[in-house]
């Protein structure tokens, strides 16, 4: 009969002691519960609703195009929340502008699209029918004016040829101060004939764009020869003529 309440006794410790797991059970679960809600509430709230969409769109970095225009080729997708703009398409689409040579889209957390812009940088003028076209290092023609910024050579390229506004625009990249400062004029007929006309008269036959690096450094120590005449086009024998 001793051996009874000492058995009632564990039965009741083991009864207590899984009520016990239970509730640690039952509270596991319902934590779990509660951080999926929180989870799936905070997905909600970022990519479906309109707490955090885009409203706004801010454009920096511009001065040949305005910030309408690139508003405009952007085509950003207001209401749609920020996670889920396809920011790729949005910088795609303002490159399609001539004058932009690169551009950076970023979400600005609540409600912004922030579109930073790097318009190209002009290297010579072409002349056209109405002004001037202005072209950039890579030979790209991508804004006309009505008078050529002051300390831009002008060049005149026969024909609508890629490839030659390209080649000029290696020359003019490579010219020194000293030629640059006396240019008046660049002439490219075809891509081995280039020649820059300069103030007096005078007329460096620059030939191809190949080698403009060394070819510069041989004008800029040709210049002290007075002449009408510089030839580089071969930089290891160069010649002066009158």
């Amino acid at each position: 009969m001793a051996d009874r309440p000492r058995t009632a006794d564990a039965s009741v410790r083991l009864a207590h002691r899984r009520r016990q797991q239970l509730r640690r059970r039952i509270l596991r679960v319902a934590v779990a519960l509660v951080a999926v809600a929180v989870v799936a509430g905070g997905v909600w709230v970022i990519f479906f609703s309109q707490a955090f969409a885009a409203t706004t769109v801010s454009v920096t970095g511009t001065s040949v195009l305005t910030a309408d225009q690139v508003t405009a080729a952007a085509q950003v997708p207001l209401g749609t929340p920020l996670a889920r703009l396809d920011t790729a398409a949005i910088a795609a689409r303002v490159k399609l502008l001539k004058p932009v040579a690169d551009v950076t889209v970023t979400r600005v957390v609540p409600n912004k699209v922030k579109i930073a812009v790097t318009e190209r940088a002009a290297v010579y003028a072409v002349s056209s029918g109405s002004g001037f076209d202005l072209v950039d290092a890579s030979g790209v023609p991508y804004t006309s004016v009505s008078a050529v910024p002051q300390g831009l050579i002008v060049a005149t390229i026969n024909g609508d040829d890629a490839r030659l506004r390209r080649d000029v625009a290696t020359v003019v990249t490579a010219l020194p101060q000293t030629l640059r400062d006396r240019a008046v004029l660049i002439s490219a007929d075809t891509a081995d004939s280039i020649v820059i006309e300069l103030t007096g008269g005078a007329e460096v036959i620059w030939g191809s764009a190949e080698n403009s690096a060394q070819k510069s450094q041989v004008i800029a120590a040709l210049l002290s020869v007075k002449a009408s005449v510089y030839d580089v086009s071969s930089p290891s024998h160069p010649t002066t003529k009158g």
